[in-house]
């Protein structure tokens, strides 16, 4: 709408001579209306709520009309318009008239109506440009309703508002559609009803500028749909080399002296000696012993220098302040050097640092596998021949393709002097040269042992194992022989952790040393080892773990160290011999900042993980990405395509039930998210429509039988002859129905005597609810009322009561005195209804006498 100071007949006073003004003011009227009709608007309105009327009867076919008292053209007596119409007490609405407001219900716009013409379906109203096509007008005084179906400014009027035609703000609706059609052309026309047209059209630019990101996506759905979208990047489930997300932080640990480091954070701190500098990006603060530790988290790019263990370091908290925060650097654990890497070791092993600190706890991070590089024989047994297999169980040892066989049975040659068993004469290296026999053990001829085993062949000692397998022997005649496995690369040490890194190890004595478990495989056992317990010779140690089926024993708290041929002897008096033993040592530095072990932050890059793909070169790909919006694909495809969708890339929808049981398929076709392809999505029904199914339930007694293939899907029904694909009277799962349940309640039974003294024992006709004896006892007299003395209950109708339902002699009995004075014989029920009335207050019709001349009205009065 034009500005009030815009307007011509507004100021048209102003401009006329005073003479005019004054001695013509009718001429003045005229030429305000006049502007006032050049800068008005025509609306097309259709849907015109009607109003109700007065019909006058007639019979001789004349017009009688209701003379209204303001039906005449304008006089000063009659004015125009005024009161010329009649409305019942219940009409809520009435009929559009002069000079009334209408408001547009959707724009808000608010324009007067100047004339009504709405025999013609149109209004002529002051200019209001904002109104809406389409949109629902209400006059503001009489209530009615119309639809606007059109809008016209008159050529006054349009000069006037020229210039709004480009600001989206003030430009007229219908104008506006031809910039929704210049820069909205990729954009459906139906858009969200919340969504403010003119406001996108000055933010067009900006949106068009996020195609391709996932912000544009989120937009792009607000003005559709007014949902929240998700897009996915396939990409992120695709494995790949090298890609795993690894974080590590530098951290520094101090103890306070002045001030607290929590004032620090993104603060600079400096060392009193080292003059070294770092950013503190977090920390935390923990008790350690009698001392608060807090740990700094230092940002890694912004170290300067090489703080040092023990030194001072200072920081202030703000610019401003002029005292300093200050602490002490403690030594923490450092690079661990692993010297030796030991042998049968897991990650659940504990390690136990040995040094001036306190607080540290290590464990074992990494551990390797290998191949079995060694059999030791324990027990020799009796009956055995060359090439009887040995077998291994891989269970639980992630190992495998280990293959062996027996190599010596009978022994070979020792000195009398050996103090070994295993030491035996041998070939010198040339003697057996160009032999087609391979070896060089001398071994007695066959037949000449008991088949004792000497030694083994190990074909292949496999690949993969963590823990030792379990071994046997396949033979036809041997027995009691016991072989135990080892590998000197299974379980050994790779990596050791620092779960916590302790304070004070700068302390003597340092550097600290870890110290790890005993692992060790024993021979030669005599009596019982014990699970738990302790080693008492040849030096102390604790029991942690014995493993009987591979002779795998670990101990904990070694005072000094063991080694291979050790004769031990437990607490209970049971002895062995260590066969194998590798004990893992290693050495820790320490220092002031160290980097922590670091942890993996995302899947990515894990081979065990179940939801990374290769690249297949369509969904799985660097140029490929899911929209996830509770519509179907087909709404907005089109659209999404023309504003959204960067060449080059490959999209898919999914639809996302949010407030609903999620049916969502992850990749239904092929790969292909529903709504990707056509192709497959046929695929799919065809198959759906096409199979057969069989009856799926039966009983065991309904007639049917177990199919021989109940998993077995039927043929496609390509052949229009076919008709049954399974064969009758057949099932796929048998139903059983559950055992029957009997809930069994007992019955209360009591005796009742007779009027001839005999104890009758009544099983049934108890009442708990509804009539009962006891009630017939206590209000036989009062039933209707304690003033009314005529009870309404004679003796005669309380003779005629019987006993019923006791399936006893007693039934067909007069119960009076008999059952009403007895305790148990008030709770038996009976079959007396007491009479009854209901009253209530109400009003009578008559009560109100309303008179149709109390109120005279007259066709001549006004109603506003």
């Amino acid at each position: 709408m034009a500005k009030f100071n815009e307007k011509l007949s507004t100021i048209l006073n102003q401009q006329l001579p005073e003479y005019v003004v004054a001695d013509h003011p009718k001429f003045a009227e005229f030429l305000k209306v006049y502007y006032q009709l050049l800068e008005s608007a025509e609306i097309k309105v259709t849907s015109v709520q009607t109003t109700v009327g007065i019909l006058l009867e007639t019979e001789t076919g004349q017009a009688n009309n209701l003379v209204l008292n303001a039906t005449r053209i304008d006089t000063a007596r009659t004015t125009l318009d005024g009161g010329d119409k009649i409305l019942y007490e219940e009409s809520e609405f009435g009929k559009f008239t002069r000079g009334e407001t209408v408001k547009g219900q959707t724009s808000n716009a608010e324009a007067v109506i100047l004339v009504e013409d709405l025999s013609n379906g149109r209004l002529i109203i002051s200019a209001q440009d904002k109104f809406i096509s389409g949109e629902l007008i209400v006059g503001q005084t009489s209530n009615a309703t119309a639809s606007l179906d059109g809008y016209t400014p008159n050529p006054v009027n349009n000069i006037v508002d020229l210039v709004n035609f480009r600001d989206p703000d003030k430009v007229v609706s219908y104008f506006l559609t031809q910039m929704r059609d210049e820069f909205l052309s990729t954009l459906p026309e139906t858009l969200n009803e919340d969504v403010d047209k003119r406001q996108l059209v000055k933010n067009i630019k900006s949106f068009y500028r996020s195609k391709g990101t996932q912000r544009g996506h989120e937009l792009f759905f607000r003005l559709l749909f007014n949902e929240k979208s998700e897009t996915f990047y396939p990409r992120e489930q695709i494995l790949k080399a090298s890609d795993g997300q690894f974080d590590s932080q530098q951290i520094l640990r101090v103890i306070a002296r002045v001030g607290d480091p929590a004032q620090l954070i993104g603060r600079t701190i400096t060392g009193k000696n080292s003059n070294a500098t770092a950013i503190i990006e977090n920390l935390q603060k923990f008790q350690i012993g009698t001392d608060e530790v807090t740990e700094l988290v230092l940002g890694s790019t912004n170290i300067q220098g090489t703080f040092q263990v023990g030194e001072e370091v200072q920081g202030t908290a703000s610019d401003t302040d002029n005292y300093f925060v200050k602490a002490d650097i403690t030594g923490i654990p450092g690079e661990k050097i692993i010297l030796n890497d030991g042998a049968l070791y897991s990650t659940k092993d504990t390690v136990r640092v040995v040094g001036g600190g306190e607080g540290a706890l290590f464990q074992i991070s990494e551990i390797d596998s290998g191949p079995i590089t060694e059999l030791v024989v324990d027990n020799v047994g009796v009956g055995y021949a060359i090439g009887d297999t040995i077998n291994f169980d891989n269970t639980g040892t992630l190992g495998q393709g280990a293959e062996a066989f027996v190599k010596i049975v009978n022994g070979g040659f020792l000195r009398e002097d050996d103090a070994d068993e295993e030491d035996r004469i041998i070939l010198e290296d040339e003697t057996g040269s160009g032999d087609k026999y391979e070896g060089n053990v001398i071994v007695q001829e066959s037949g000449t042992g008991v088949g004792d085993i000497t030694d083994i062949f190990l074909i292949s000692g496999g690949l993969g194992y963590e823990t030792l397998p379990t071994v046997s022997i396949t033979s036809t005649g041997g027995a009691n022989a016991i072989l135990r496995a080892f590998g000197n690369n299974i379980g050994r040490v790779l990596n050791v952790a620092t779960i916590e890194h302790g304070k004070s190890f700068e302390l003597s004595p340092t550097p600290p040393t870890l110290k790890f478990g005993n692992n060790m495989i024993l021979k030669n056992i005599t009596g019982t080892i014990p699970a738990s317990g302790q080693i008492t010779s040849p030096k102390v140690s604790t029991i942690k773990s014995w493993d009987t089926s591979r002779s795998f024993l670990k101990t904990t708290d070694v005072s000094g160290g063991f080694g291979i041929n050790d004769n031990l002897t437990f607490d209970n008096g049971a002895t062995a011999k260590i066969a194998k033993i590798d004990i893992a040592d290693v050495t820790v530095q320490v220092a002031s900042v160290v980097p922590t072990d670091g942890v993996y932050i995302s899947e990515r890059g894990k081979l065990s993980e179940t939801t990374m793909r290769i690249q297949d070169s369509l969904y799985y790909q660097d140029f490929s990405y899911v929209l996830k919006v509770g519509q179907s694909i087909d709404l907005w495809r089109d659209a999404f395509k023309k504003t959204m969708h960067t060449t080059g890339f490959y999209f898919t929808g999914q639809v996302d039930v949010t407030t609903r049981l999620s049916v969502k398929t992850r990749t239904p076709v092929i790969g292909r998210v529903s709504g990707a392809s056509d192709e497959g999505a046929m695929g799919l029904v065809n198959t759906l429509f096409s199979t057969i199914f069989g009856r799926r339930l039966g009983t065991v007694d309904d007639g049917t039988s177990l199919r021989p293939k109940p998993h077995e899907a039927g043929q496609i029904d390509s052949n229009t002859d076919t008709v049954d694909h399974f064969a009758t009277n057949t099932r796929d799962l048998t139903l059983f129905r559950p055992g029957i349940e009997y809930d069994i309640q007992g019955r209360i039974r009591r005796t009742i005597v007779d009027r001839n003294g005999t104890p009758i024992r009544v099983n049934s006709s108890h009442a708990y609810v509804g009539p009962r004896y006891a009630q017939l006892d206590k209000h036989a007299n009062t039933i209707f009322g304690t003033t009314n003395t005529a009870s309404g209950i004679t003796i005669q109708r309380l003779s005629e009561l019987k006993i019923f339902g006791t399936r006893t002699s007693l039934d067909g009995t007069n119960p009076i005195f008999l059952l009403t004075s007895s305790e148990i014989g008030r709770l038996m029920k009976m079959n007396f209804a007491f009479p009854s009335e209901l009253a209530f207050n109400a009003d009578l019709f008559s009560n109100t006498l309303i008179k149709f001349d109390n109120i005279n009205k007259t066709f001549d009065d006004t109603i506003a």
